[in-house]
């Protein structure tokens, strides 16, 4: 089934690709044509023959007199920009899976890009702050009705020390192919954004499992007002489930999850009121039973009340109070463990509006499932989150990010466990062409009630050089480390990957 996704998604990004291997000599314009582009050391894309600028590829650009359009981000997980491809927070640079791809650095600047659009006393992030990408093959997308389509295809190959990412992993080569498809509205009032997302690697010549992986988002905000907003998104990922770790040891579990979200959003004076309701389903093929069901299998219902003091200050503070039930596929009958639980989560901090170079989020608070039964202890823990972006110069961008993940867990003697990560990212141009990237990210998760204990440390570097106004040349490097206090179960590997990048 997930071939048959991926295989759909590729025609799809193949039949909105142009003939893109047509030389930089000769640049489209009009409707449907991309603009040629010049470098200005501002780290924008402009067009030549207007010299206005480009629109960043990951979403709209704000009105060019500074003042932004009307817009109600009081919500940390919800953005009128690019709502398909936030990324708020952090997976500590490695993915949430075997082979989940590392999020575009663009994705964590388009996310914040708005969250200081109410007002601080530094005004709004710019929208030229630079967003990590190359600006000579900037997308314009294609129009499609109401919609822009933006449709992109990278195809890489390369080689591993340790392919399985196991304690016992050989090297081997590979090849992936990551499709990606964005869809954007275009109206004068509301937003819908889609984001359509996989990859697939493989390990010819080898015993190794193919890796695929799916991220499908949408997001709709409608206006029903001058201060009232209603946001709806639907979700869903699937990937490999990470190797050796203490629930998947033999590394072969695969996870999907499918994620909803409903809020309203009012403004009143000073203060915005967000009031949320999600629900989130996690599905397990590890340790399935006769009826294909896992005995992690669950489903999160969450309730969010949030409100926001809209100061006008560069730090404007806000609380969030989150009432939830966590419920289990798999019935129970004494003498098992009912792990089916309820909970609260208590969250405060601050939507940082220090712009047009700095804005952010940070947030920290408690949270506790109390498991039916009581011969578990509480899955309970501090919970520090945050997302952000600060552009020191014109060509440079350094972001940062922090998730805390409480999940359940099957493992004997324990209620679940509590993850912790964190990344730290910069990019930066070197011309309109060439563009360099580094980071560093940690996730370290602890197993209540057993002391287990898990790392994973990772690094990257890579290079993007824009070839023709279409095609860029990607390469990168990879170094990740798992320590775990199960004996064995420690590797680490090395991954080089050079490919191309076609998009429109």
């Amino acid at each position: 089934m997930m071939r048959q996704f991926l295989s759909c998604l590729l025609v799809s990004v193949f039949g909105a690709l142009p003939a893109a291997a047509q030389v930089a000599g000769s640049p489209s314009t009009g409707a449907t044509g991309l603009r040629t582009s010049t470098f200005d050391g501002s780290g924008q894309a402009m067009d030549s023959t207007s010299g206005q600028v480009l629109p960043p590829a990951g979403g709209s650009a704000p009105a060019a007199t500074g003042t932004l359009s009307p817009v109600n981000p009081t919500q940390a997980q919800v953005y009128s920009l690019t709502g398909g491809t936030q990324d708020a927070g952090s997976a500590g640079l490695a993915g949430t899976g075997r082979q989940s791809q590392t999020r575009p650095f663009s994705d964590r600047v388009n996310a914040v890009r708005r969250v200081s659009a109410n007002g601080g006393q530094g005004g709004a992030l710019g929208n030229d702050v630079f967003d990590g990408e190359t600006t000579y093959d900037a997308p314009l997308g294609l129009r499609v009705g109401t919609f822009t389509v933006v449709p992109q295809l990278t195809v890489s190959g390369g080689w591993s020390d340790n392919a399985a990412g196991s304690s016992s992993g050989r090297a081997n080569s590979l090849y992936s192919v990551a499709p990606d498809l964005q869809i954007r509205s275009d109206w004068s009032r509301h937003q819908l954004d889609v984001s359509l997302r996989g990859s697939y690697a493989a390990y010819p010549g080898s015993n190794v499992r193919s890796e695929p992986s799916i991220d499908t988002r949408a997001a709709l905000r409608l206006d029903a007002g001058d201060s009232t907003q209603i946001n709806s998104s639907l979700g869903h990922s699937y990937s490999r489930e990470d190797t050796s770790t203490a629930e998947n040891p033999n590394g072969e579990g695969d996870v999907n999850v499918v994620n909803a979200s409903l809020g309203v959003t009012r403004e009143a004076g000073i203060v915005a009121a967000t009031l949320r309701g999600d629900v989130a389903r996690t599905m397990y093929s590890e340790g399935q039973s006769r009826e294909g069901r896992s005995g992690r299998d669950n489903t999160l219902y969450s309730a969010t009340l949030r409100l926001d003091a809209r100061t006008g200050a560069m730090l404007q503070p806000f609380a969030e109070v989150t009432a939830l039930r966590r419920s289990f596929d798999e019935d129970c009958a004494a003498p098992c463990i009912r792990r089916d639980a309820k909970g609260y989560a208590l969250r405060s901090g601050v939507t940082i509006a220090a712009g047009p170079k700095l804005a952010g989020e940070v947030a920290a608070g408690w949270r506790v499932e109390r498991l039916d039964s009581r011969q578990l202890q509480d899955l309970a823990g501090l919970t520090i989150d945050g997302s952000l972006v600060w552009s020191p110069t014109r060509l440079m961008t350094v972001t940062a990010g922090l998730t805390t993940t409480l999940s359940p867990s099957d493992l004997a003697g324990s209620s679940g466990s509590i993850l912790y990560s964190a990344d730290l990212r910069v990019s930066h141009a070197l011309s309109e062409r060439l563009v360099a990237q580094a980071g560093a990210g940690y996730a370290r998760r602890h197993y209540q009630g057993v002391g287990i204990e898990e790392a994973t440390t990772s690094t990257l570097a890579g290079a993007t050089y824009a070839l023709t106004r279409n095609v860029a040349l990607t390469g990168t490097y990879t170094y990740r480390t798992f320590d775990s206090s199960i004996a064995g179960a420690d590797y680490d590997e090395n991954r080089i990957q050079a490919g191309v990048r076609i998009r429109r």
